[in-house]
């Protein structure tokens, strides 16, 4: 993958540019992509990282196939050969197994993302459309500049040997995921709403069939996922609230390890898999809004403006979604507030569709887990 190599990792060509996109994922990436759509190239995507590191959010539903289209990068992602996902299984309201497939699905399937990968090759379209890219650089401060526009501080390259660097953007787009990072600078705050925690292994999967669906399964304590990676490795991965984790210690592999056995249809999942160096990794797993969204010539997007509990599968759409819609307001064809209200509005469906969800498991209504869930969703 060419992105982490890039000459964009240097610095910035120049020191003023039109548009500046805080973050490289799906939404920055997207939004990078639909504004060359659009006829406008003066563009500069700022990202923390270099795609190097595994990142989790692995999978995507048959409509990101019409998103890519819309991007003009369908035949390129497809190149990309990352795993099908016809569809989910679950263990969730009942012992018994439920399956949701997409072999009717006018869209066809969906997919198991190597993500790390996924969001490199996003990068290098944008790039190769003329948006400038620059990798392992943080955004350190902004300040509003006189005439217009924004005033950036950015710190280029490794903790080890960090370089100053400045720009001024005409429109700033915040799509640093949940850091939320420039929205925060102009005093936006979140709005949380049940924040869980993600603790994944990775597993060298046997060689033997390997499931093209998603699995979840509904526990005491959370809830269970898994998928095969196109990479070959299998992700299994726990969702539960902090307390949960922090009283079971569920950050430890072994008491993990303990919970996976006792899930028995994850478990039978990981059967001959062999646990894969790095132990158990904890990610953050927030659903929350921010209270602005967008200001004179700012906008906020993706998991920066709002974050989705992942049992709703929609946070790689929406991002993408959310950066089409950006890169059309700034191109003048809607205003920047209304890209905002739908980001709002959407926001409101899933808080509904994530109560729905939670609502079918009802067998386990003393436990915390479930407990706080089903009070919060009747709050929401």
């Amino acid at each position: 993958m060419a992105a982490a190599d890039s000459p964009g990792a240097a610095g910035p060509s120049r020191q003023r540019y039109r548009v500046a996109i805080i973050g490289g994922g799906p939404a920055g990436c997207a939004c990078a992509l639909a504004l060359a759509q659009h006829g406008v190239h003066d563009v500069l995507v700022i990202e923390a990282g270099d795609y190097a590191q595994f990142r989790i959010g692995e999978s995507i539903p048959p409509e990101a196939n019409r998103l890519f289209h819309a991007l003009g990068i369908a035949q390129d992602f497809f190149a990309e050969a990352h795993a099908p996902c016809h569809g989910s299984c679950s263990w969730w309201g009942s012992d018994k197994r439920g399956y949701n497939d997409a072999l009717l699905h006018p869209l066809g399937h969906g997919w198991h993302l190597e993500r790390s990968r996924f969001n490199g090759f996003l990068a290098q379209q944008a790039r190769l459309r003329g948006a400038e890219v620059l990798l392992r650089a943080s955004l350190v401060a902004s300040a509003p500049a006189q005439g217009g526009g924004f005033t950036l501080e950015l710190m280029l390259g490794d903790l080890a040997h960090p370089r100053p660097a400045s720009i001024h953007a005409d429109v700033v787009v915040d799509a640093s995921g949940t850091r939320a990072v420039f929205a925060r600078q102009r005093g936006s705050r979140k709005v949380e709403t049940l924040p869980l925690v993600c603790l994944a292994m990775r597993f060298a999967a046997p060689d033997a069939p390997r499931s093209g669906l998603t699995h979840l399964e509904a526990v005491e304590h959370g809830w269970w996922y898994g998928a095969h990676l196109p990479d070959a490795t299998l992700l299994l991965a726990f969702y539960s609230d902090a307390a949960t984790v922090k009283a079971r210690r569920l950050q430890h592999a072994a008491h993990w390890l303990e919970g996976l056995a006792a899930a028995s249809n994850t478990a039978a999942l990981a059967c001959g898999a062999v646990p894969l160096a790095g132990g158990v990794q904890s990610f953050p797993a927030p659903s929350y809004c921010l209270e602005q969204l967008y200001g004179d010539g700012w906008l906020a997007i993706g998991d920066a403006a709002s974050a989705y509990d992942p049992v709703t599968s929609q946070g790689i759409v929406k991002a993408l979604a959310n950066g089409m819609a950006a890169a059309g307001a700034i191109a003048g064809h809607a205003a920047l507030d209304a890209v905002a209200q739908t980001v709002a509005q959407r926001y409101a469906d899933y808080l509904a569709q994530r109560q729905q969800y939670y609502g079918w498991e009802q067998r386990w209504p003393a436990a915390p887990f479930w407990r706080q869930l089903h009070a919060g969703a009747l709050a929401d």
